[in-house]
């Protein structure tokens, strides 16, 4: 089959998020804190006006109408007034810096504006890097954002040049220059559920004017189909009917013929050929309540898939502890973090939509909710197991203390205790004694195991509600 015929556009701006989640070590946030301050990030608070325009180079966003695109609930930990409050904690650092991303098959000047740094419930976190690059061809600008994501070691590699550096991959360049010394917290025991390879790209091309969108562009910029190993445009699909189907189901066309969004795992992609004042409300939107948007669904796929990784690593048989951390997280999550509807307008409802469609997020939480169940009945049939067996063994010493013991031996209790009767007790009073002793230290031990088992629940609790009510007071 003949490859696709597509003709190549020019891209007057394109502004690119790449987010890169990661895991942090347990009881390592008051330290993560410190070390943002000591970095000069600065906690972003939605009443704080200012930060509308320090972040986004020649754009803005408005914070009143992100606040009013979720709705209350969602907005008391997305937006979360303080430190001390659960919910997203974002710390920002503006740079305005520039650089040189070199590829096998080209050079391209890029800026970043600033860096965000999320930390999340369940020891979760979000770095973001906010780009820009401008006037140059589609493809390549596309081809920037495919190796700007990749932080494994591809072959060959893309460079980046900075400040008279070079950094041999995006990853140094991300851990040695813009976050120095942040993995030392990241836990890598835990990125079994985590893609730590690249990052997800959330991005917005404007096209020259006059210039039209065709459906193979908005597939391409979806698929980040940037330049092939040749150093050729490329569209990995060679079936235009394919590529409508695809568009069907992952493409939102509510402002066609002007712009258009796609999703994938990988990428939510905007483009359009508007421009002056259409293009920054736009960019307002792709900052603001989009970016959120994205974040918020980030973090719910990313816990959805830490509980099935949780889950998958259990021994129920032993892993006792972590079966009931198990119940409590997915019991939080729901309840303090997960609704099905978020956004106040039907426009980000319809946003949603697609973003949770992309992300699998419905296939995901109904997994957990099958986890969830599993381990009730097994937390309940484990528990009448126990308690049949405890309720055994005391009847059984009830029963025999009520034969033996109050008519063999107990009228040498009575009184002043007379030791050397014991030496003439025969077989069957020497079990009595045993038997009664034996039974009080049963109850005994019982009630100290009950009393310790107490103790430790309540401070497993307060480690879980730490964990999931994330707070920078100190428990």
């Amino acid at each position: 089959m003949e490859p696709i015929d597509f003709k190549e556009k020019q891209v007057t701006t394109a502004l690119f998020q790449f987010i890169f989640p990661f895991s942090l070590k347990i009881d390592t946030t008051h330290n993560l804190f410190r070390y943002l301050h000591e970095q000069n990030f600065t906690f972003y608070q939605l009443n704080d006006k200012q930060k509308e325009t320090a972040y986004y180079g020649r754009y803005q966003v408005s914070h009143r109408k992100m606040k009013s695109f979720f709705l209350p609930f969602t907005n008391n930990f997305l937006f979360p007034p303080s430190q001390q409050q659960k919910g997203f904690q974002r710390f920002t650092k503006q740079l305005d810096i520039n650089g040189l991303l070199k590829a096998k098959h080209g050079i391209t000047p890029f800026q970043i504006h600033s860096l965000d740094l999320f930390i999340c419930p369940y020891n979760l976190g979000f770095i973001t890097i906010r780009t820009e690059i401008s006037n140059m061809p589609f493809s390549q600008a596309i081809e920037f954002a495919d190796c700007f994501r990749m932080l494994g070691q591809q072959t060959p590699a893309p460079r980046i040049e900075y400040g008279g550096e070079a950094y041999l991959h995006v990853k140094d360049f991300l851990y040695d220059c813009l976050f120095p010394g942040l993995p030392g917290f990241f836990d890598h025991t835990s990125t079994s559920f985590l893609d730590t390879k690249k990052m997800y790209v959330q991005s917005l091309l404007t096209l020259n004017e006059g210039e039209t969108i065709d459906r193979v562009d908005v597939y391409r910029s979806g698929t980040l189909c940037g330049i092939n190993d040749a150093g050729n445009p490329y569209v990995n699909a060679n079936n235009l009917d394919y590529i409508s189907n695809y568009l069907k189901d992952h493409s939102w066309n509510r402002w066609a013929p002007t712009t258009y969004s796609i999703f994938s795992e990988e990428c939510f992609s905007c483009m359009t050929n508007e421009h002056h004042d259409e293009f920054r409300l736009l960019a307002q939107q792709f900052y603001g309540q989009f970016y959120y948007a994205v974040l918020l669904n980030l973090f719910h796929k990313h816990v959805l898939l830490k509980i099935a990784a949780d889950y998958s690593a259990l021994n129920l048989d032993q892993d006792k502890k972590e079966i009931d951390h198990l119940i409590y997280t997915i019991n939080s999550f729901t309840s303090n973090y997960f609704f099905s509807v978020n956004p106040v307008q039907t426009e980000g409802q319809e946003l949603f939509t697609h973003i949770r469609k992309s992300f699998v997020i419905d296939n995901l939480y109904t997994n957990t909710k099958d986890i969830l169940f599993s381990l009730f009945k097994y937390e309940e049939n484990t528990g009448k197991k126990r308690d049949t067996l405890l309720l055994l063994v005391l009847t059984l010493y009830t029963v025999i203390c009520g034969i033996f013991s109050m008519n063999l031996f107990t009228h040498d209790l009575e009184g002043k205790i007379h030791w050397s009767h014991f030496k003439s007790y025969n077989p069957f009073e020497y079990f009595a004694v045993f038997i009664v002793f034996s039974g009080i230290i049963v109850v005994i031990f019982l009630w100290i195991q009950s009393l310790y088992q107490a103790i430790q629940d309540r401070k497993k609790r307060k480690k879980w509600v730490q964990e999931s009510v994330l707070s920078e007071k100190k428990p």
